[in-house]
């Protein structure tokens, strides 16, 4: 989405006003479930992003307008059986319970470090108590506890804050949220008991900021891909020797361009561990001297656009300079893009951040996968 769920909420209390967040906490079957999956309700009733559609929004939608006027939030349930979900206008199956909870739960400092923890490109996990061991919704002092990639912590969830903290790296790793449930007043004694409305639920999300996209070049594929990289949540720079082909006019939806002879220009650009470097320039040659600098980055994503030949060529000129050919195809997806028969500029976009977003839910392991596909078939040119 173009603008998060957090930032909306520090705006509208800048302004005084009253609403709600409804996040997805726990799901089976295909119901939706990500950093992502979170719908705020502002005060006229109006509302931003998504927990799935249909008929669950329009409930949730209700309860939300209740809850945002008290101090404490409302977890609901809600069963999406295939009959269900179709008879009742729902978009996706399975069961899913949704977390409801008033602005007043977030309190300003703490969200001001999960805004500014975005902004940076940092990772952090934000962990929520959502029922008491009495089975009562928690009150929403004292309830909220993040921790930074680093260790740091902001706010504080009594007698859980160490456990929480254990578990954030391995969350932050995985990109995916967790309901962890506690029985009895220790919090290290995680026995399992008959009654779940027993345990005390702590709701732990990963706070990630929206990935940085570098294109390099600024032609057809790349609008194309800016695009779909823009509506998929990805943020946008572009890379371009030629003004008249980097520009607002021409990627409205860019936050920044840098425009420059290559590879000059390149020293320029600030690239960490967080962001993804996508190569579509106009020449095969300025793609090698753009990779060549991409690879001696921490960049978390890097592709190149081209046949497998000039893939293979590419390749092979950069290990006749010195870099090691398996770290390279260990790091760069290439050709770029999923495999679905693409071929029109529109088509080729939508494969590439096809990828992106498979990088980005499934992790680095489907990552490697994928590229271990396309090594095999680089490596029968060879």
């Amino acid at each position: 989405m173009s603008k998060d769920v957090f930032k909306e909420m520090a705006e509208r209390i800048e302004k005084g006003e009253r609403g709600a967040i409804a996040t997805v906490v726990s799901r089976k079957g295909s119901a939706p479930m990500s950093g992502d999956a979170k719908m705020l309700v502002r005060e006229d009733g109006s509302t931003m992003g998504t927990i799935g559609g249909g008929c669950l929004e329009a409930e949730v939608w209700e309860t939300a307008m209740n809850v945002m006027s008290g101090d404490s939030g409302e977890k609901v349930a809600f069963d999406l059986t295939a009959d269900e979900a179709g008879d009742s206008g729902h978009i996706c199956g399975g069961t899913v319970e949704i977390f409801i909870e008033p602005f007043e739960a977030y309190d300003p400092d703490l969200l001001t470090e999960i805004i500014g923890t975005r902004n940076r490109g940092q990772s952090a996990v934000l962990a929520t108590m959502i029922q008491d061991g009495s089975g009562q919704a928690a009150p929403a002092a004292k309830k909220k506890l993040m921790v930074t990639r680093n260790g740091d912590t902001f706010g504080e969830i009594p007698a859980f804050s160490a456990e929480v903290w254990r578990e954030s790296a391995q969350i932050m790793r995985q990109g995916q949220p967790q309901l962890m449930h506690f029985w009895g007043e220790d919090a290290g004694s995680d026995k399992p008991r008959r009654d779940p409305g027993e345990a005390t639920e702590i709701f732990v999300e990963p706070i990630t900021a929206q990935p940085l996209v570098y294109i390099f070049g600024g032609g057809h594929v790349s609008y194309c891909v800016a695009q779909a990289a823009h509506m998929a949540g990805f943020r946008i720079a572009v890379v371009e020797d030629r003004p008249t082909f980097a520009n607002k006019e021409r990627f409205p939806m860019a936050e920044s361009f840098h425009i420059g002879e290559h590879p000059a220009i390149f020293d320029e650009i600030p690239v960490d561990e967080s962001n993804y470097i996508t190569i579509i320039t106009r020449g095969h040659a300025n793609d090698e001297v753009a990779l060549e600098w991409a690879l001696k980055t921490s960049a978390r994503y890097i592709g190149m656009i081209g046949s497998k030949g000039k893939v293979l060529l590419t390749y092979r000129h950069l290990r006749d300079k010195g870099f090691d050919m398996d770290e390279i195809i260990s790091r760069v997806h290439a050709p770029i893009g999923l495999d679905i028969g693409a071929d029109s500029p529109g088509e080729i976009g939508i494969a590439i951040v096809a990828e992106f977003v498979q990088f980005r839910r499934q992790g680095e392991e489907s990552a490697k996968e994928g590229l271990s596909n396309k090594r095999i078939n680089l490596r029968r040119k060879s």
